[in-house]
């Protein structure tokens, strides 16, 4: 079942990165895959296209880090925290790697994105180990009192 989750995350998330028109699909036209034989790798790179202005942009960046997060929880309940940190940097690499392939802009930028969730995300359960672990100490005490 562990599998099926990871699985069912993986697949939900290569719709949206692999689609050649993420606009197309949000909104219902289009559903398409489009193959590039020949990406052109340096786009990586290429920052000049960050619209902070646009609510599209910042909507689907928040996508980004709101998918990671929540990965990242799943992953870290159903195994072990440096395993949804590898699946996370692994996903995150090679979606932007492969979205060059699909005639879509593959970022480093966009990975940044990406690994920021994860990073909120493992953040919140070590605050919230801590948390429990504190509760416990703090109600042992108790009992002995």
């Amino acid at each position: 079942m562990k599998f099926l989750t990871a699985l069912f995350l993986i697949i939900a998330f290569s719709l949206f990165s692999f689609t050649s028109d993420l606009l197309s699909l949000l909104t219902g036209d289009y559903i398409g895959l489009t193959i590039r034989r020949d990406p052109d790798f340096s786009d990586l790179f290429l920052y000049h296209d960050i619209a902070l202005h646009s609510k599209f942009y910042v909507v689907t960046k928040i996508g980004h880090a709101f998918f990671f997060f929540f990965f990242t929880l799943i992953m870290t309940y159903m195994y072990r925290m440096r395993t949804a940190i590898l699946w996370a940097v692994f996903l995150a690499v090679t979606s932007e790697i492969l979205q060059l392939y699909a005639m879509r802009s593959g970022r480093i930028v966009d990975m940044i994105y990406d690994l920021t969730g994860a990073l909120a995300g493992i953040i919140l359960i070590k605050i919230i180990f801590a948390y429990s672990k504190h509760v416990q100490i703090v109600e042992g005490n108790r009992r002995k009192m």
